[in-house]
């Protein structure tokens, strides 16, 4: 079964197309699941990110309406930085969601680490404060899936270095054992794939942590922000989590997992 939970529509910052477009998308390339997750971030020092959920929501109401014999479509948002703003949590019981993710885009100083300067920073340093803190929002919670554990490695792009958490699991397990304590979902991210770095992420070792500590909910996203990127880096997915021992992937509707199973041989 194919299923994108981590997407992009027009009604994020960042994207473009209309959700129609998304669905549509997805229905051509086999997909039973698609997750409408747009940005909502958070600050310590600034106003949030706007998003018109209302819209959203209703975009997505008449496309289950017209599509729900070929695809099921899920009402979902990714809210960065959580714990910075109390609101955020408050929003979560104010909206019908399917899915929540939550994402760790930029530390307290409220600079993305897509526009930190890598050259001038303490990488070292940088990973495992970063860490730290998505330990912290784990803790604090109020979302069920975490995305891309590994969003500050595919901007840390420099000549001959291919950054990775291998020197970093002692602040890894931590966050791998609050997700599992929590019932939050670990995140493959299709996104690494199409950057520097060529592989979707975590790592293996990461993965393999997880399942040794006991962790079993996996979600999987392309992390797509147009129409045509719906799926892409899917399968690669899949077989990262067949890879690593996981057969079933984790899908949230009104807000409860259920575990759809993807098989034991990768595609």
């Amino acid at each position: 079964m194919l299923v994108d939970l981590h997407t992009h529509s027009k009604y994020s910052f960042d994207a473009q197309d209309e959700i129609l477009d998304l669905t549509l998308s997805a229905i051509k390339k086999g997909f039973s699941y698609i997750a409408i997750t747009d940005h909502k971030d958070y600050f310590w020092n600034k106003e949030p990110i706007a998003l018109d959920i209302e819209n959203v929501q209703n975009d997505i109401d008449k496309i289950r309406k017209e599509f729900s014999d070929k695809i099921t479509v899920l009402k979902g948002i990714e809210i960065g930085e959580i714990y910075a703003d109390k609101n955020a949590l408050e929003l979560t019981k104010n909206y019908n969601f399917d899915i929540v993710i939550g994402s760790l885009h930029s530390m307290p100083n409220d600079i993305d680490f897509y526009d930190m300067d890598y050259t001038k920073l303490d990488s070292d340093k940088l990973l495992k404060e970063y860490l730290l803190e998505v330990k912290n929002m784990c803790e604090y919670g109020g979302f069920d899936v975490l995305a891309h554990i590994d969003y500050p490695l595919r901007k840390m792009e420099k000549a001959n270095i291919k950054p990775s958490f291998e020197n970093y699991m002692e602040f890894i397990t931590p966050v791998l054992k609050t997700i599992i304590d929590r019932e939050i979902a670990l995140e493959i991210n299709a996104a690494g794939l199409f950057s520097f770095l060529n592989n979707v992420g975590p790592e293996s070792f990461v993965l393999e942590e997880y399942k040794r500590l006991g962790g079993k909910m996996i979600s999987i996203g392309s992390d797509a922000h147009y129409a045509k990127d719906i799926g892409r880096g899917i399968k690669e997915c899949i077989n990262h989590a067949i890879n690593n021992g996981f057969e079933y992937v984790t899908i949230f509707e009104n807000r409860k997992p259920n575990q759809i199973y993807i098989g034991k041989e990768k595609i």
